[in-house]
C-alpha cells in the first residue's frame, strides 16, 4: 500500500437553499487545521489528508472517510480534529474517537 491511512474530508459546498454541505459546515476549516496539525504530529508512518468532493452523507456532516479501514468520521470541532490526530492517526485507540464513528448503515 503506498500510504497506510488515506483520510478523504468533503469539502462539497452547495448553494444557499440547496441541501446541506460539508463545506457550508465548516469541513474547509477543518480540513486545513488537520493537514497543519497532522504534519506536525511526528507520525511514523506515510498517509496523507486531502479534500474530497461530496461523499454524499453531508446531513451527517462535516464528514470524512478514512482507507483501508473505510471509516467515515463526523468532524465538527478542532477537538475532533485533535481527537482524530492522536486516537486514530497517531495511537490507534477506537475507544478514545468511538463517538466520532458514523455507522455504515446511518443515511443522511
Amino acid at each position: 500500500m503506498f500510504y497506510e491511512k488515506h483520510i478523504f474530508v468533503c469539502e462539497n459546498q452547495r448553494a444557499p437553499g440547496e441541501r446541506v454541505s460539508c463545506g457550508s459546515q465548516g469541513s474547509i476549516e477543518l480540513l486545513k487545521l488537520l493537514k497543519q496539525k497532522a504534519a506536525k504530529a511526528g507520525i511514523e508512518y506515510k498517509f496523507r489528508v486531502q479534500k474530497s468532493g461530496c461523499l454524499d452523507r453531508c446531513e451527517l456532516g462535516p464528514i470524512q472517510v478514512s482507507y483501508p479501514e473505510g471509516k467515515w468520521f463526523a468532524m465538527k470541532s478542532e477537538a475532533d480534529v485533535d481527537t482524530i490526530l492522536e486516537f486514530y492517526l497517531k495511537t490507534d485507540q477506537p475507544e478514545k474517537y468511538k463517538h466520532l464513528i458514523v455507522a455504515d448503515d446511518t443515511v443522511s
